[in-house]
């Protein structure tokens, strides 16, 4: 590695994407950034030449390039998990294994941007769907949610779902000093439960430019997770969500729309609701409940509003 410390390190994990790493790593390669820095690969245990791709290139740039190699396979969240821990520069970028950046200034931009605001943690662009092939494709799902982009002070809309693309993000180190990410198996929105996390202490920027290609695959998260799967997943988001509650009432200091007070109670209803979660997550949240009461009126409203949804057309 280079002598000066990286003020950015890209976080790659990998596994089985012999057809794709290198188009991700030639990605990060073209970036034209003024300062240092480093791509840290973590492969989990490849069984085809995607291990051997990233030895090459990590041959040919010393200076740029680490790999990481385990010895035994943790899955998405848990590579995530131990790949984080060595990308030790101020700012984090992600770039998924099988997806490409095609901005050259994509990292200058959105670091510029970080270290001009102070109150913002995080940046993110729009992206660009492709196919297996690398053709680019429509995309319904990206295409539903980009609606819901939004900039500043963005919790209350990360509430309502995820829609930050993962290789599109940077940011500040220092979020995960305070964050875990949960190695079970088949946890697949870490990535947005970090987004969250983030919202709860520092404004989200937002770049409406298309600065990298998602590709869509047989093989990929968003392809091919059985519905089973996704149970493991809701579960699991449910239990951060107490904390991402519990950080929001800790960190936030501006005044709350009426809008905002309606959803956060309807919000802290449902945890305690639900199956997930101790008695003492259940007790913490609803003493903070009568702090983001919305009113009567706004009460009402809301439950019937639940129920003329739940009654037939």
């Amino acid at each position: 590695m280079s002598h000066s410390s990286p003020l950015v390190s890209i976080c790659m994990i990998s596994f089985n994407v012999e057809a794709y790493i290198a188009d991700a790593i030639e990605g990060v390669l073209i970036q034209e950034a003024d300062f240092p820095v480093e791509l840290v690969i973590g492969d989990d245990c490849s069984t085809d030449r995607t291990r051997e791709i990233a030895r090459e290139y990590a041959a040919r740039y010393p200076d740029k390039i680490r790999l990481l190699t385990f010895e035994d396979n943790m899955g998405i969240a848990g590579n995530t998990a131990r790949t984080l821990e060595y990308c030790i520069a101020p700012y984090i970028a992600i770039c998924d294994s099988d997806d490409v950046w095609t901005d050259p200034l994509k990292l200058k931009k959105q670091v510029d941007f970080l270290e001009k605001n102070p109150d913002y943690g995080a940046v993110y662009t729009d992206v660009q769907t492709i196919s297996e092939k690398g053709a680019q494709i429509d995309d319904p799902e990206i295409e539903a949610i980009r609606y819901m982009y939004s900039k500043g002070d963005i919790f209350f809309q990360l509430l309502e779902g995820n829609f930050i693309s993962n290789s599109t993000t940077v940011f500040r180190r220092e979020f995960l000093d305070d964050h875990t990410i949960s190695p079970y198996r088949n946890y697949f929105v870490q990535d947005y439960i970090l987004w969250v996390h983030i919202a709860t202490r520092a404004k989200i920027q937002y770049f409406p430019e298309r600065t990298t290609l998602y590709r869509k695959h047989s093989s990929s998260v968003t392809s091919a997770t059985p519905a089973i799967k996704l149970q493991g997943n809701k579960r699991l988001f449910h239990l951060n969500l107490y904390k991402a509650v519990a950080d929001f009432d800790r960190f936030n200091t501006r005044k709350l729309t009426g809008q905002e007070r309606t959803l956060l109670f309807r919000k802290m209803l449902s945890l305690v609701y639900r199956r997930p979660g101790t008695l003492g997550m259940k007790l913490g949240i609803l003493r903070l409940m009568p702090k983001y009461f919305p009113g009567l009126l706004n009460l009402l409203r809301t439950g019937y509003a639940k129920v003329q949804r739940l009654l037939p057309a």
